[in-house]
């Protein structure tokens, strides 16, 4: 869109603007006729820009820039450019969405829910599952949960869109061993995820955990295993076929 006003300088001259009036792009001259010119189509062809229209050319100047500066850096077409911030401003739109739907879900919790509270990888293993199961014992000013496992108190606190409750009949405290837990938690330990994984763990948690070395049967408490209550594995003794405190698999 450009604007068009009478030259300053030639009585027969018009000055085009560009979308912001303030930059002179061409002289057009009035062509002297009795249906030609500027003067003469003034109304039909030629009209004054609105607020509107000029706010709507500042607009596609601008996404115009954008695309110039998309295609500089990516030395693409202009239409798979066009594509591609199409697609990036569409990203942006959903996942503002998602963000307001993940924020919709704070009040939703309640002390007593039993919940389920993800696990970094750094404290998984490979054969445990990948969330704990716990129980909400505080609601925060601000919103985030306090929750407790059979062993303790969880140190870190979560935000409501960070954990997920367990559907229906099996939202049940009594049901998950955690009746206690809900209880008596301010009297239990504060511990990490990886302590409470730890403890439900079938092969002793994440991390460096007692091995044993013994060339007998592992079935007293002389085995360190057997004493920390936990299967032997692969890397207390290999080869040792006596071993009754380990897996039939």
């Amino acid at each position: 869109m450009v604007s068009m006003c009478p030259s300053k300088g030639e009585k027969d001259l018009w000055e085009v603007l560009d979308e912001s009036a303030t930059e002179l792009i061409k002289e057009v001259p009035d062509i002297v006729g009795e249906d030609e010119g500027v003067s003469k189509e003034w109304g039909f062809w030629y009209v004054f820009p609105s607020e509107e229209d000029s706010d709507a050319a500042l607009v596609a100047v601008k996404k115009g820039a954008d695309y110039e500066g998309n295609d500089l850096r990516l030395q693409v077409s202009p239409n798979r450019a066009m594509l591609r911030w199409e697609s990036f401003e569409g990203q942006q739109k959903q996942a503002k969405i998602m963000k307001k739907r993940a924020q919709g879900s704070n009040g939703e919790f309640s002390v007593g829910d039993v919940v389920q509270v993800g696990l970094h990888w750094v404290d998984q293993t490979k054969v445990d599952g990948k969330n704990l199961t716990a129980v909400v014992v505080e609601v925060l000013d601000g919103g985030n949960l306090r929750c407790a496992c059979k062993n303790g108190v969880l140190k870190n606190t979560y935000a409501p869109h960070t954990v997920s409750m367990l559907p229906g009949p099996s939202n049940n405290r009594a049901l998950c061993g955690l009746e206690s837990a809900f209880e008596e938690w301010q009297g239990l330990p504060k511990i990490t995820e990886r302590e409470a994984a730890r403890v439900v763990s079938a092969v002793g948690g994440q991390g460096f955990n007692v091995v044993c070395h013994c060339n007998g049967t592992c079935d007293s408490k002389r085995c360190s295993c057997k004493k920390a209550g936990v299967l032997c594995n692969s890397k207390c003794h290999a080869g040792n076929l006596k071993c009754l405190n380990c897996s039939d698999d």
